[in-house]
């Protein structure tokens, strides 16, 4: 019998990662692909249009080669919020904004001026940040460069040039689009008063659509470069981290995901939205279309970069730091001595004097996971009993990391599709969109059996 796949692509700030799966949940093939940034002066982060749709179609078509049998469906998740604007042929009308784009100063408070923003956040689901993300960009459009949203075609974020890129069609569903920051999350309809003041008809924007919906086939024209026959279902996903809290099974409240990357971040499913709203965390829509739980974030932001910090200045500072931190740390006993660091604060040489090697590795890795802790504990008192967790990720791969998060955080840790979790996720939703599989309890019982 002819073997059947799924594509699940994670598009990630400085990557794309993808998975060739089977439609049994094997995992054939990975593969993964760089974003080049140019940088200026001012603050600027952006790429080119077709430079990034380029990584990503490489990315597909090293996958689609692989594949000795049909593709049924392709579906990405990602961290968007990475504004392009388009021509009225629609043809990249500026590069393509990064998130972290911070160019924009006052324009956002300039042109929304009267906006109520703590209604805004209770709508959107994250609070507005006037200095990044699409809304403000767009306000430094609207200031600085008018006649591009005056004379557009379309104002979009990059994984849905992509979808139009490879079916000719637009679409974007309620979780993707909360970092576009024009919609509710509720309603799943954009906000007219936003579309107002930035002089943008709705027309202009990406129709919003119900995750894993079926967006369109492949196009003729765009086989070579993808390597995907013409008409192979792509399918509209999320973002990144309910991305892969679908594709470990965290899909019920008292569970979390461990994201841990650049920031070490924490995704849980929360049946009351307002509880969430209250705690003026970030909200997605994850699974409440359907009935099911709402997600909740919280964040260690940057706390890989701390955390190399403090490695590479007292532990060691070659490619094999971390596992000599880790096996430093485990020589050491719970308290590391007395000795207590933050990985969040600056380094004190004094504050190490007179403690081992080993006790300096183990404070650092329990002053990681204390920070995290922390982020836990404001999950906990949203009154959500949290009990289990799967931890994703590069430090996913060492054991140690998993014994110190278990014994600080007092929830039981477990492992599973390391750094590909977003994208195991995203091939889930692909074969949900395709009627593969009945829902995410449905294609977690295929995939992770």
């Amino acid at each position: 019998m002819r073997m059947k796949y799924l594509i699940g692509l994670d598009i990630g700030t400085s990557s794309i990662k993808a998975v060739l799966m089977t439609t049994e949940g094997e995992v054939v093939k990975t593969a993964r692909g760089g974003f080049t940034y140019t940088i200026l002066d001012g603050g600027g982060i952006e790429i080119g249009a077709n430079d990034f749709a380029s990584v990503c179609l490489a990315a597909i078509k090293e996958l689609a080669q692989s594949a000795d049998g049909e593709i049924c469906g392709v579906c990405a998740a990602s961290a968007s919020g990475n504004l392009l604007v388009l021509d009225k042929n629609n043809q990249p009308a500026t590069p393509i904004y990064n998130w972290q784009d911070k160019r924009t100063t006052t324009e956002a408070t300039d042109v929304l001026g009267d906006v109520d923003m703590d209604a805004f956040y209770r709508q959107n689901g994250w609070p507005f940040l006037p200095h990044s993300f699409p809304l403000s960009l767009l306000c430094y459009l609207k200031v600085h460069k008018p006649e591009v949203l005056k004379n557009c075609g379309k104002v979009c974020m990059s994984t849905e040039y992509l979808y139009y890129l490879l079916t000719g069609k637009w679409g974007i569903t309620t979780s993707a689009g909360t970092t576009f920051y024009l919609m509710e999350q509720q309603t799943g309809k954009y906000v007219p008063e936003l579309l107002e003041k930035l002089g943008i008809s709705e027309d202009k924007v990406p129709p919003v659509m119900p995750c894993c919906s079926v967006l369109g086939g492949v196009l003729p024209e765009m086989e070579e470069l993808c390597g995907l026959p013409a008409g192979t279902p792509i399918v509209l996903g999320t973002f990144d981290h309910p991305s892969a809290a679908r594709g470990v099974g965290v899909l019920k409240e008292g569970e979390v995901l461990l994201s841990c990357g650049t920031s070490w971040v924490g995704f849980a499913p929360i049946e009351d939205r307002n509880k969430a709203a209250d705690a003026g965390v970030l909200i997605d829509p994850f699974l409440s279309p359907q009935g099911g739980p709402w997600g909740t974030m919280v964040s260690v932001a940057s706390v890989s970069e701390q955390l190399q910090r403090y490695v590479h200045r007292y532990i060691d500072d070659s490619d094999k730091a971390y596992s000599v931190l880790s096996s430093l740390a485990a020589k050491s006993t719970p308290g590391a001595g007395g000795l207590t660091l933050r990985p969040n604060e600056e380094p004190d040489d004094k504050k190490v004097e007179g403690y081992s090697k080993e006790d300096i590795a183990r404070a650092i890795m329990e002053g990681t996971v204390a920070l995290l802790q922390d982020k836990l504990d404001s999950i906990r008192k949203m009154g959500i009993d949290l009990t289990a967790a799967v931890m994703v990720g590069g430090p996913s791969v060492d054991p140690m990391w998993h014994k110190l998060i278990a014994d600080i955080c007092g929830i039981s840790v477990r492992v599973l599709h390391g750094a590909h979790a977003g994208s195991v996720g995203a091939a889930m939703m692909a074969g949900i969109g395709i009627g593969l599989f009945k829902d995410e309890v449905d294609a977690n019982r295929v995939f992770n059996k």
